[in-house]
C-alpha cells in the first residue's frame, strides 16, 4: 500500500480534531471574564439543587446537559476516527488515483462519476472503475467487521442530540442575564459558521453582545 493511499481525502482531517461545536464553545467561554465563568458554574449547581422549585431558572440546567452531550459527542468522534484510521492504515481509502497528474499533484476518485469526468471512455476507464468497485467492496466488508458503521451511527445520533438540546435551550425563556449569556453561547457555538465568519454580520455583533453581557454579569457577580 502506498503512502498516498493512507493520506486522508481533502476535508476529512477536520473531524480528527473533535467536535467543531465544542471547540467553538470552549473558545467563547475562554473569551468571557473569569468571574462570569465561575458564576456560570455556581448557577448551574444552584439550579440543579432547585429543580423541584417551580420558579428555578431552567437555562443553566439545560446548558449543563448541552455541555455533557458535547463531551459525549467529542468522545464518539475520537472513537470513530480511531477505528477509521486503523482501517485506512490496513487497507487504504476506497479510492483510485487518476491518471495524468504528477506525483506532487495526485488526484483521486472516490465515485464512478469522478472517473467518468476525468477519463475518456475506453479500457483505462473500465479498469479504474473495476479497481474502485473492488476497493469500495473491500472497504464495506471491512467496516462491518471493525464496528465503523456502528461508530458512525453513534456519532450521528449524538450530533442530533446536541442540536436538539441546543434548540430546547434556545426556546426556553431567559430569566437572568446569566441565562442570556448561556443562550448566546449555545447559539454561536451551534449556528456560527466558524472563525472565517467571526468578523462578518451578524456573528461579529452577536459576539460583541456576548462580551457586553459577560462583563455585566461579571460585574454583578463581583458586587454580590
Amino acid at each position: 500500500m502506498s503512502r498516498c493511499d493512507r493520506t486522508p481525502p481533502v476535508g476529512d482531517a477536520s473531524s480528527m480534531q473533535g467536535s467543531p461545536t465544542r471547540r467553538r464553545l470552549l473558545a467563547l467561554l475562554s473569551s468571557l471574564p473569569i468571574i462570569a465563568i465561575q458564576s456560570s458554574g455556581a448557577e448551574q449547581r444552584r439550579a440543579s439543587q432547585a429543580d423541584s422549585v417551580s420558579n428555578a431558572d431552567p437555562v443553566p440546567r439545560l446548558f449543563a446537559e448541552f455541555q455533557a452531550l458535547l463531551e459525549r459527542h467529542a468522545a464518539a468522534i475520537v472513537t470513530r476516527d480511531g477505528i477509521k484510521a486503523a482501517l485506512v492504515d490496513r487497507i487504504g481509502w476506497p479510492r483510485v488515483a487518476l491518471p495524468g497528474a504528477s506525483d506532487s499533484e495526485l488526484r483521486y476518485a472516490a465515485e464512478l462519476a469522478e472517473i467518468a469526468r476525468a477519463v475518456p471512455p475506453g479500457r483505462r476507464r473500465q479498469r479504474l472503475e473495476q479497481r474502485l468497485w473492488r476497493r469500495q467492496r473491500r472497504w464495506d466488508e471491512a467496516t462491518a467487521t471493525v464496528g465503523l458503521a456502528e461508530a458512525d451511527l453513534h456519532e450521528a445520533t449524538l450530533d442530533g442530540a446536541v442540536l436538539a438540546s441546543a434548540q430546547a435551550l434556545l426556546a426556553t425563556p431567559a430569566w437572568t442575564f446569566q441565562a442570556i449569556v448561556l443562550k448566546l453561547l449555545v447559539l454561536l457555538s451551534v449556528q456560527a459558521p466558524g472563525s472565517p465568519s467571526d468578523e462578518t454580520s451578524p456573528w461579529r455583533e452577536l459576539r460583541l453582545i456576548l462580551a457586553d453581557l459577560g462583563r455585566l454579569t461579571a460585574a454583578e457577580g463581583a458586587i454580590r
